[in-house]
């Protein structure tokens, strides 16, 4: 390998890394309150793409979206669930013609999302940090 293209992997990698960083700390994962579960990034990212659909206690998980235009969107599938927004999609084009699951419900804009988790014990959504008020708690940041 030469010396440049070592360090032309070397900056895409570091590159890459602050991406992922500056988009984590652009959106927060929010639920319920009144919701006990515990949950980590790996849940979350199984939770929003269809993988599992209950909370650790048995309660179906009321996933909520931002709509495809929302750079918080994009922000929270490149950060939690480790793919594309895009990517996600098309995941959920496939169970969804295979009647195998039913997408997030999309709900766009931080005050809506955080209104619908609010009102509903099971629901799980994100938007931005400087949105999240008392009315929810951060699940992850």
């Amino acid at each position: 390998m030469t010396h440049s293209l070592k360090h032309l992997i070397a900056a895409t990698a570091i590159a890459a890394a602050t991406l992922s960083s500056a988009f984590a700390s652009d959106v927060v994962v929010i639920g319920n309150k009144d919701n006990a579960n515990a949950v980590d990034k790996a849940f979350l990212a199984k939770a929003f793409t269809g993988e599992t659909r209950s909370w650790p206690d048995g309660g179906a998980i009321a996933a909520l979206d931002q709509g495809d235009d929302n750079p918080t969107r994009a922000a929270f599938y490149t950060s939690v669930v480790g793919r594309s927004a895009a990517q996600v999609k098309a995941a959920w084009a496939q169970l969804v013609f295979s009647g195998k699951a039913t997408p997030p419900k999309v709900i766009d804009g931080d005050a809506e999302v955080k209104k619908a988790v609010a009102a509903n014990k099971l629901a799980v959504g994100y938007i931005k940090p400087s949105s999240v008020d008392d009315s929810v708690k951060v699940l992850l940041k």
